[in-house]
């Protein structure tokens, strides 16, 4: 009889297998992607019955479900081994649409926009956080122009794809709400389905559009915009000329420095738990530090794990794959199901984009939020025994 050794790595959201496995008699194993396909059933390879194989010689047994066969399920188990690979959760992706006012009123604002671009970024790189980032605005040299790491740096052409696009787009004083709707399409390749999504307005006007009719137009767009964070650098004042005579704040000499409170954006921050920072103060490096702090907090771990790519040779089975969670101690099975919309509100995990070409393992949204909220967790994928559905 053979015996099989393995030693598997999972490192983050991408599953890295590490294979050494051969059997006694110097024979290679037969495997899936990264588990037994031949651990299941009656025959080993080589005429050996399943029974008669040493206990945990192939890793853990699937303990999900006990005997001969599930009356649940109908799932054969007996004799069942599985190669475990745990998967060590990371922080989910964050997407970011940033539109600025590039009016002519808003010229030295957009300067001090672009030299904070990059300090934004870098302090979410520094953050460990895979991030794409939009740039709704006019280009260079009337709008901004981004450099390394975040952009390319060669103005005006300064997108730098998949993580930085820059939509050239000009921006008035009081429709960057609009401009966020009429350029989705242009826009919507760099938002990711299972990322955390977060918009940036830079303004020294208000928006002509409603707070409530904006947020029912974004939501609209695709059913993963449900939650969003709304951020706004924007005039807390608006001071007319005679004020500015008299020393108000937000003013440049005689000159205003805004042309209208933003309150539409104001409320759209309040609204959905954003961060807010006065354009007035012309402190950009500070505002856009707290949004990325915002960014940080309200980034929460990812619930979908890649699948590995089989050894040289094999090919993924996956009608043998299971997944089992460990929420703050607690041992559990996580059933499958044969897509997202058989969740429902309750528990399981599911193949994205299908079944049919299975990219990724994604579990459900009340089973991630159970997850998410756990002190402790950590997540087991089982390679090698036949997968159990739910039911």
């Amino acid at each position: 009889m053979r015996g099989i050794g393995c030693s598997l790595l999972v490192s983050g959201l991408a599953v890295l297998p590490l294979i050494a496995c051969s059997g006694s008699d110097g024979e290679a194993a037969t495997f899936g992607t990264t588990g037994i396909t031949s651990l299941g059933g009656d025959d080993l390879g080589d005429g050996t019955d399943a029974d008669d194989a040493d206990d945990g010689s192939t890793g853990p047994l699937l303990d999900s479900l006990a005997g001969d066969e599930s009356e649940a399920t109908g799932v054969d188990t007996e004799g069942c081994g599985a190669v475990s690979e745990e998967a060590q959760n990371e922080l989910a992706p964050v997407d970011i649409v940033i539109i600025i006012d590039t009016s002519g009123s808003m010229s030295d604002e957009k300067n001090f926009v672009q030299q904070n671009m990059n300090i934004f970024s870098q302090q979410i790189f520094l953050a460990n956080i895979d991030h794409h980032v939009v740039v709704i605005a006019e280009s260079s040299p009337d709008g901004p122009c981004i450099g390394l790491p975040l952009g390319s740096g060669a103005c005006p052409g300064d997108t730098k794809l998949p993580e930085y696009l820059h939509v050239v787009e000009n921006v008035g004083s009081s429709n960057a709400l609009d401009i966020i709707l009429a350029t989705h399409q242009t826009w919507a390749t760099s938002i990711r389905p299972n990322s955390i999504k977060h918009l940036v307005v830079v303004s020294d006007d208000d928006s002509a559009t409603g707070a409530a009719a904006f947020d029912a137009a974004f939501k609209a767009l695709d059913p993963n915009y449900a939650d969003y964070f709304f951020h706004a650098i924007v005039a807390y004042e608006a001071p007319n000329p005679l004020e500015c005579i008299g020393g108000a704040s937000c003013c440049s000499g005689l000159i205003p420095l805004s042309a209208d409170v933003g309150s539409v954006y104001l409320e759209l921050v309040n609204s959905t738990g954003g961060v807010s920072g006065d354009l007035c103060d012309q402190q950009f490096g500070p505002v856009f530090s707290q949004i990325a702090q915002s960014v940080q907090a309200n980034t929460p771990l990812a619930c979908e794990w890649d699948i590995p790519e089989p050894p040289e040779g094999e090919s993924f089975d996956p009608t043998k794959v299971n997944v089992e969670l460990t929420l703050d101690g607690m041992v559990e099975s996580v059933f499958f199901l044969d897509s997202e919309a058989e969740c429902q509100g309750g528990d399981g995990w599911f193949y994205f984009p299908d079944n049919i070409d299975p990219q990724t393992i994604r579990i459900c949204p009340s089973t991630c939020a159970r997850t998410q909220d756990a002190v402790e967790a950590s997540v087991d994928i089982l390679f090698g025994c036949d997968t159990i559905p739910v039911g």
